[in-house]
């Protein structure tokens, strides 16, 4: 038998359930307790409401009510389910389409009212059941005629009746005080980070939340707490971005190396994953579910709309050398909405932008520089979107404002919560009422590590910094005793210097604006730093600080746009560069820390991280965009070479070891861990250090070549949900 692909085709046609029906006979209503299911259109209602149930739980109810006291095997179950060559967990399906199904009944396996489990056999349904047919006819004795003069006045007394009891009710509420509704927050995941959350979505009706880890997709009950697993086939791994409108399948992001990213609909009880669009992520279904728009073209810089299906796939949004994030759906449909973000090494400059998708036509609503990359629209219209603390670094707050057709705005803006921690992926339920967001919580610390005599071995790793603050460090002093680094842990970046053997920094110096990325000058007497504004933009001007290396105070020795990655070369060279971005590429230049920038034209390459070797011939460069290699380019000539490092595809951080011989860079291993590496100049690379639990960002040598200032993060993401906003 060929198996059926609707409920209602399964009922019509398959004659599995209900064998009675025909196409020649009346459909049935089959009536339990206050429930009444209706065998033709698949819908189950309670008084009247519909219930909103998936179509494999409502299978399973059907089964029971036609047998009502009888077993129901779970291999009966499974024949109706599940045709023989799907792909599923089968006990693991059922008993999530038997869990779903208590739940719209409202009961719990522990007190059953409606479905009785009998183990390890099945399932039998212990309720009364009322089958009646949807087209008979049912005779009543029909009431005694009344007069009209009666009726008229029993409809005068409903009436007066009504208008006492609505002014009593106005009148006790009128007495009654006000009671302030307050936002209601709570966290519905506690995981460490191990084993980070990295994805979730509420479910449409508001009652589940899925959310993926690095083990796999898991389904909880918020209510209730339950939580189990989704069945995946091995090796596919995914994060959640939506739900579909039926409630019993998930949009996820599939991303492992080195593959691009693609877009799948898989289903929660199980069953083999549909693919839906490559080179695509960050999706999200419209209210209807007819259309689901998401990111794709290089690195996620376009939107592109296209149906659930996969098919008639367009592009909204061209590249326009910026990120966009994750687009949320108007609740007419007709427009997405976005966060559009152009990032600098220590800056970015943030817009939402509103588009009439079918006619790629798009407006910018606002900009803000604290922008996070989050938004989700609101059935009453409201936009949702986030904003970084001014105040803190590592605080987030929610905010909610009403855009128009005109693209402009209707009223002023309004804070839902705030708290500690980076909020994205924020998602709701159907209804507006549940609201929940991914809040990211990082730590990054600095490590000491002490190298072997051959340079190629760690001996030890100690953490040097002891508190959960942004903690980056970038030079060591030319006695290669203590560390300078940058720290937000005054409540704004400034500079700090730590001697190994001590447990406390010292501040060197302190200011209004963000200070960033301390650097030693070529005679070791002074410490460069960039200081730029908190809400410095692409276009903000920034500023070049010295001061002594033992502190006092700072002289600026220039300023450009957008400085960042300062390095000196070593005695006998005194000269420095920076870098500053264009677009898709950086401009380095040359200065003296006397004399101020040098009149030598800049160097241009891609927008790469980069290390200046000691004896300053030539810089290293490492980045997306060499897929795997290092360039190495002459300070001189500007000549590049082009040296692949064996086994690598993902490199990230690069600094040269003090003799100049080899470069430790912080990438992945083939497993895909954080890994530290020693690569020599031809490109050979050998494992230093590596994590599955924390991100290797960076390795600073001391100068006599013994040690490393390693710099670590830890990052804690856990989903919460807001209600009464």
């Amino acid at each position: 038998m060929i198996a059926c692909q609707t409920y209602a085709r399964r009922m019509l046609d398959c004659g599995d359930i209900g064998a009675d029906v025909s196409a020649h006979s009346s459909f049935r209503i089959l009536r339990f307790s206050t429930f009444e299911l209706n065998l033709h259109t698949g819908e189950l209602r309670q008084q009247g409401q519909k219930v909103k149930l998936q179509e494999q739980p409502l299978q399973v109810l059907a089964a029971l009510l036609e047998r009502p006291g009888e077993l129901v095997t779970r291999e009966e179950l499974r024949s109706k389910l599940w045709p023989a060559d799907t792909f599923v967990d089968f006990d693991h399906g059922l008993n999530a389409a038997i869990k779903r199904l208590r739940d719209a009944l409202g009961e719990s396996a522990d007190a059953p009212v409606f479905i009785e489990t009998l183990a390890r056999r099945g399932y039998r349904f212990i309720a009364p059941v009322n089958g009646l047919s949807a087209s008979g006819v049912i005779e009543a004795t029909p009431a005694p005629r009344r007069s009209q003069s009666f009726f008229l006045t029993h409809r005068i007394a409903t009436a007066m009746f009504s208008l006492v009891v609505i002014a009593a009710l106005v009148w006790t509420m009128w007495r009654l005080p006000a009671r302030p509704t307050e936002v209601v927050e709570r966290k519905l995941t506690a995981s460490l980070s191990e084993n980070s959350v990295s994805s979730a979505a509420v479910s449409p009706d508001g009652k589940y939340l899925a959310y993926g880890d690095n083990i796999g997709i898991y389904l909880k009950l918020i209510r209730a707490g339950e939580t189990h697993s989704v069945s995946l086939p091995a090796n596919f791994s995914a994060q959640v971005e939506d739900w579909f409108p039926d409630g019993s399948h998930l949009l996820v992001t599939r991303q492992e190396l080195p593959r691009k990213p693609s877009l799948w609909s898989i289903s929660i009880f199980g069953g083999s994953p549909r693919l839906l669009a490559n080179d695509a992520s960050g999706g999200s279904l419209s209210p209807d579910g007819s259309h689901i728009a998401f990111r794709g073209g290089d690195s996620g810089r376009e939107e592109w709309v296209m149906r659930s299906d996969g098919t008639d796939q367009i592009k909204v949004a061209a590249d326009k050398s910026s990120f966009v994030g994750q687009a949320a759906w108007s609740p007419d449909g007709n427009r997405i909405a976005y966060v559009r973000m152009d990032f600098a090494y220590h800056t970015q400059q943030s817009s939402v932008e509103i588009n009439e998708w079918r006619n790629a036509r798009a407006e910018t609503l606002f900009s803000d520089n604290r922008l996070g990359p989050a938004l989700y629209w609101l059935p009453n219209g409201r936009l949702i979107y986030t904003f970084g603390d001014e105040e803190n670094r590592q605080g987030a707050s929610l905010w909610t404002i009403s855009p128009q057709q005109s693209g402009m705005v209707a009223e002023s803006s309004k804070r839902i919560t705030r708290g500690i921690g980076w909020i994205s992926q924020v998602t709701g339920s159907d209804d507006g009422k549940v609201v929940t967001f991914l809040r990211e919580n990082s730590v990054s610390s600095v490590y000491i590590g002490t190298l072997a005599p051959d340079g190629i071995h760690l001996l030890a790793n100690r953490r040097l910094t002891l508190d959960e603050n942004e903690n980056n460090p970038f030079a060591w002093t030319p006695d290669s005793k203590a560390v300078l680094f940058n720290s937000d842990r005054n409540g704004t970046s400034e500079i700090f210097r730590q001697v190994t053997d001590q447990p406390l920094a010292e501040s060197l110096t302190t200011s209004a604006e963000q200070l960033l990325q301390p650097r030693v000058t070529s005679d070791g007497s002074e410490i460069l730093y960039i200081s730029t504004p908190k809400t410095a933009s692409l276009e903000t001007q920034s500023s070049l600080f010295a001061i002594p290396i033992g502190g006092g105070t700072p002289r600026l020795v220039l300023k450009d746009v957008g400085i960042w990655n300062v390095q000196c070369a070593r005695l006998p060279l005194t000269f420095c560069l920076y870098s500053v971005g264009k677009g898709d590429a950086m401009e380095t230049f040359r200065f003296d820390v006397r004399n101020g920038k040098s009149s030598v034209p800049p160097q241009v390459d891609p927008v790469c991280n980069w290390s200046l070797s000691p004896d300053g011939s030539q810089r290293a460069m490492v980045c997306p965009s060499l897929k795997g290699n290092i360039r190495f380019r002459s300070t001189l000539t500007g000549k590049t070479r082009d040296v692949p490092v064996t086994g690598r595809n993902e490199l990230g951080s690069v600094d040269w070891a003090p003799d100049g011989r080899s470069l430790l860079i912080a990438g992945r291993t083939p497993e895909g861990e954080s890994a530290l590496l020693r690569v020599t100049l031809d490109g050979r690379a050998s494992v230093l250090l590596h994590s599955s639990n924390s991100e290797i960002l960076a390795a600073i040598p001391s100068p006599d070549g013994r040690s490393l200032a390693i710099a670590e993060s830890m990052v804690y993401n856990n989903v919460w949900q807001i209600e009464n906003f």
